[in-house]
């Protein structure tokens, strides 16, 4: 297998007004069955060309990697403000230079990109930091967990941007019953970090493929307070 998947403890990245920069992401899946595994990359600097991931050949670059599958992120973009995330390696793949970030089960990245709000686990260490004063975007379960904008895609609607999100809970039309979309204004910082919580996020995908991670879901305690 020619992936780099290797931490090195001491590999933090961090980035400031990181909040609608675009970024590229990638799962490269090893194995097959019940045991298969989506190692999980992300670019290793910002910005970066927002049009780069067209380049990639998923299927090509699947067998220069020796793995079973490659699934290129396509249009993304930031939501938080500040990101600090421990990283592996740098990997060039295809002319987008991306590091190790972490790992899911292939069944749940497979659901993640198949099934609108249908909760996955994901293995990283990182810190959302979204500033007080500025606008976060809501999913709220009824009496449940918050779930948090942490990046939008154009790749379903190529309109969007973070002047118009607050829009966004019009275009869901798949919410599941009981669920609301609520655009808030924070009075103070959240934060959302891994390190709280064993190094695991919970996260889902809206009817647009833009994604969310969970404050309060099940026992995470990644959040500083809930939104």
């Amino acid at each position: 297998m020619n992936l780099k998947t290797g931490v090195d403890p001491t590999s933090w990245k961090s980035f400031e007004n990181t909040r609608g920069l675009p970024f590229h992401g990638m799962g490269a899946f090893v194995g097959t069955g019940k045991t298969q595994r989506a190692h999980v990359y992300t670019a290793a600097s910002l910005p970066v060309d927002p049009e780069a991931y067209k380049k990639v050949d998923p299927k090509k670059l699947a067998e220069e990697l020796e793995v079973d599958m490659c699934a290129v992120n396509s249009g993304r973009f930031w939501m938080m403000d500040e990101i600090k995330f421990l990283v592996g390696e740098m990997q060039n793949f295809h002319g987008m230079e991306l590091c190790w970030g972490g790992d899911m089960t292939g069944a749940e990245m497979v659901s993640q990109m198949q099934n609108a709000y249908v909760p996955s686990l994901i293995r990283r260490n990182s810190i959302w930091t979204f500033k007080a004063g500025k606008s976060v975007h809501l999913l709220r379960e009824p009496g449940g967990a918050v779930w948090v904008l942490q990046e939008y895609t154009k790749a379903v609607d190529p309109g969007l941007t973070p002047e118009n999100l607050s829009e966004l809970g019009g275009k869901l039309k798949n919410l599941p019953e009981g669920w609301t979309f609520e655009t808030k204004v924070l009075t103070e910082d959240l934060v959302l970090d891994t390190g709280r919580a064993g190094s695991w996020a919970a996260i889902i995908r809206d009817d647009l493929h833009c994604t969310y991670q969970g404050c309060g879901y099940g026992k995470d305690t990644s959040a500083n307070y809930l939104p």
